[in-house]
């Protein structure tokens, strides 16, 4: 035994400079021990060391965690040698050497192992070079195990509790959903969910988790897109017989071992991994309960997964989409409110009948329950009161960039103006200013006013200019708006924030239309444009009104559902040059505090109850800018564009201004056609066949678009309603020729050519009123025209995509 000894040292490389006497020395400390399959050379914890050499046979080294649980973080074969850091260190062992079949060890206790290192000083010097060379290699194998717990920590997503709202739908979803789960708590297989997405496919694995395995087990969630990069040499280790079961290798299946292994898409696994994933799943014995899910239906199962896979899940389970069970969205959403407001300490809110039918017409297919989730998330957080309407409620297609736009914010200075305030709120007290001091001076010293010119000017000049300004530059006068800036000084002070009735909501355009006409014809009626006192009165009438509703109601309800300047200015602006706009990729995945919508500080949110990423028009966009103060990510974008691009790439516009324009168009005749006459016929008869065509034509006008385009009925804006408002442009030159001619002294311009012939000096006079008249027209004809073009365009383009 003996020369057994000396030869087995003198065939380990620690000791290949030692003499054949030496080697004979050292072998006498030296002593035999024989290990049996499972056998503990060393346990973790023992304080009694010593050191050894594995002759024959080969043992792990193990890493004990998680109670009795062990874990492998690397293999001995014959010639290593283990136990000296113990004898260094002199603590005790971090790991457990366990014999993985018939092991033969040579072994040194601690008093000899320390005389070897005083006896051969050379020996100590190798020892400690190939000590260093095992130390080095065991750091990087603690590591990798730290990696591995670090990695399983990270995928048992057991904050899962928190994260799902655990809510199914009415009695009916819920009963089949109660009855899959009881009947997959004691399983016979795993589970293959498959549904569209956003059905609640993980959510129902979380609870299919919990029935088997309780909420404190792991549940590890991997994705199917990054399987074969991430985990395909984690599927499974090869042992070397059925008797080495009892370790604990460090692959995927470990790592949920005792609970789930939730497989997202596993059909984009490849074919290869998805073989090796069955032959795995075959071979790890339930240690874990493995569920896929898909997004597929159960029939085409066998076009997307290899049959080795397909038969290693014995149950399936397919999640119906939302929009085919319909029942079950007032209930989730109110569920929703409840979670939230028990979660945030507020009351529920609870969701009006508009909102509950505009829940009910969406089809919910960019994200099924995910995308209900979202919209009443975003909802609760908007939302200023315990009720819940339309205005509340986005969802749909973000806005989107639509060709080449300039950023006028990357330039600093018109950031810092813009954000600043400063300049925007002196502009608006000085607007404030003139437009009361306009009204006093009507008021109680007209002649003043007409002496001077300035109530000429005032209809003259300011009227043709929104029409002409609006087109190009948007609601530009909204920004400055003199009924606004008043409005809101008293808002800010006397304020009953009552709902919005949602009647006035859903037919807003309809108040706007009236509104116009009626403001309109008192204007014709009353002669209002040469009496400053009627004039004064208007004026103040509807400062009086925008007022009362700022009282009542929120924000700007004033400027959104009743000002038929407002609805003039903003219709006019749908094309317009200049937009506000923002980065919806930023707003949905950055941001959490919706400060565009609900305000910051002083600044107050959006008054025209927009959220930012879902504005994709200019019709209700006051360009107030507080969105641009308000964001926190830098999303906000004031662009230049192209005018009149928005027409063609209208989608989440309030359809219902097509009445408005159609009004607009209508009234256009009467006003015409009356003009002449009014100075031939008795000034009663003119009155009163004047007011039965006007509101005859303002009627009919609203009636034939609602026919042609009808409104709403679908989510996004048809084609017919982009064809209406490419009208917009002719029917502003419409309006442009009826205001021109009461410019004070156009109709006494005349523009002249002259050229020289045989007979003399020849000339032409064309006066300034119908140069205006040609030009608005062929504006107006040129541009409705390129409009309607690129709306076809635009539309046999999408439909030629799909």
């Amino acid at each position: 035994m003996s020369d057994d000894k000396i030869y087995s040292l003198s065939d380990n490389e620690l000791f290949s400079d030692l003499s054949s006497p030496e080697l004979a020395e050292l072998a006498s400390d030296f002593q035999w021990e024989d290990y049996a399959l499972g056998s503990e050379i060393i346990k973790q914890g023992q304080e009694k060391h010593s050191f050894y050499i594995l002759i024959k046979g080969k043992a792990d080294v193990m890493v004990q965690k998680e109670g009795q649980r062990l874990w492998r973080v690397r293999s001995l074969s014959p010639g290593d040698t283990f136990g000296a850091l113990s004898l260094l260190n002199g603590k005790p062992s971090e790991i457990t050497i366990l014999a993985q079949g018939r092991c033969q060890v040579l072994a040194l206790n601690a008093e000899s192992f320390a005389r070897m290192l005083l006896r051969w000083p050379k020996l100590y010097q190798t020892f400690i070079g190939r000590l260093t060379e095992d130390l080095n290699e065991a750091n990087l194998i603690l590591s990798e195990a730290k990696y591995k717990e670090i990695l399983r920590s990270t995928l048992q997503l057991t904050q899962y509790k928190d994260k799902f709202y655990g809510l199914w739908g009415g009695a009916r979803t819920t009963g089949e959903v109660e009855r899959k789960l009881e009947e997959l708590a004691h399983p016979k297989g795993h589970l293959l969910l498959t549904g569209e997405r956003g059905t609640g496919r993980q959510m129902m694995a979380w609870y299919v988790h919990q029935r088997q395995s309780g909420k404190e087990a792991p549940f590890v969630v991997v994705d199917g897109r990054r399987f074969d990069q991430q985990w395909r040499d984690l599927i499974m280790e090869t042992l070397d017989s059925e008797d080495s079961s009892v370790l604990h290798n460090s692959n995927l299946f470990d790592i949920a071992e005792g609970g789930t292994l939730f497989i997202r898409e596993i059909n984009l696994i490849s074919p290869n991994t998805q073989l090796k994933l069955a032959q795995a799943m075959d071979f790890q014995k339930r240690k874990c309960f493995i569920i896929g899910s898909m997004n597929t239906e159960p029939d085409a199962l066998g076009k997307i997964i290899i049959p080795e896979l397909q038969r290693c899940f014995s149950h399936t389970y397919e999640i119906t989409p939302l929009r085919k069970r319909k029942r079950d969205i007032p209930i989730l959403a109110q569920g929703f409110l409840e979670k939230l407001a028990q979660k945030n300490h507020r009351n529920v809110p609870t969701l009006n009948r508009e909102a509950i039918q505009l829940l009910l017409s969406h089809h919910y297919q960019q994200g099924n329950v995910s995308e209900l989730i979202q919209v009443i998330e975003r909802a609760f957080y908007i939302a200023e009161q315990d009720v819940i309407g339309l205005e509340q409620i986005f969802f749909g297609p973000t806005s989107e960039e639509n060709g080449f736009t300039i950023n006028l914010l990357a330039w600093s200075k018109v950031e810092n103006l813009l954000k600043k305030g400063t300049f925007l709120g002196g502009l608006r007290l000085v607007t404030a200013t003139l437009f009361t001091a306009l009204v006093l001076l009507l008021l109680f010293t007209p002649e003043i006013a007409v002496s001077t010119k300035i109530f000429a000017l005032v209809w003259g000049l300011w009227w043709p200019a929104l029409a002409l300004i609006s087109p190009f530059l948007g609601r530009l006068w909204c920004t400055v708006c003199p009924f606004s800036t008043i409005m809101d000084f008293v808002q800010k002070r006397v304020h009953l924030n009552r709902a919005i009735p949602e009647f006035i909501i859903k037919y807003d355009y309809i108040l706007v239309s009236f509104l116009f006409l009626m403001i309109f014809w008192v204007e014709v009626i009353t002669n209002m444009r040469l009496n400053p006192s009627y004039t004064a009165f208007l004026l103040i009438s509807i400062q009086v009104c925008a007022i009362l509703i700022a009282i009542l109601y929120p924000r700007h309800t004033w400027c959104r559902h009743f000002c038929p300047l407002g609805g003039f200015i903003g219709t006019a602006s749908i094309g317009s040059m200049l937009e506000v706009r923002a980065d919806a990729t930023v707003c949905l995945n950055k941001c959490t505090t919706f400060e565009c919508y609900v305000g910051k500080g002083k600044v107050p949110g959006c008054p025209m109850s927009q959220h930012l990423p879902f504005l994709d028009n200019n019709l209700d966009c006051k360009l107030c800018f507080n969105c641009v103060r308000n964001c926190p990510n830098g999303s906000v974008k004031v662009n230049l564009r192209l005018a009149g691009r928005e027409v063609w790439h209208l989608v989440r516009v309030n359809q219902g201004y097509v009445v408005f324009i159609g009004v607009m168009l209508a009234i256009l005749v009467p006003l015409n056609y009356f003009a002449p006459l009014q100075k031939i016929w008795p000034a009663t008869t003119w009155k009163v066949w004047f007011s039965l065509f006007y509101w005859g034509a303002g009627l009919a006008g609203g009636m034939f678009t609602w026919i042609i385009a009808k409104p709403f009925k679908t989510k996004a804006a048809s084609r017919r309603i982009k064809l209406v408002f490419a009208c917009t442009p002719l029917v502003l030159a419409g309006h442009i020729m009826y205001q021109v001619g009461f410019i004070p002294g156009l109709s006494s311009l005349l523009f002249g050519v002259g050229y020289e012939s045989p007979t003399g000096l020849l000339s032409f006079y064309i006066p300034a009123t119908v140069l205006a008249y040609g030009i608005a027209v062929t504006f107006g004809l040129v541009l409705t025209g390129i409009t309607i073009a690129l709306v076809f365009l635009n539309t046999k383009e999408k439909r030629a995509a799909a």
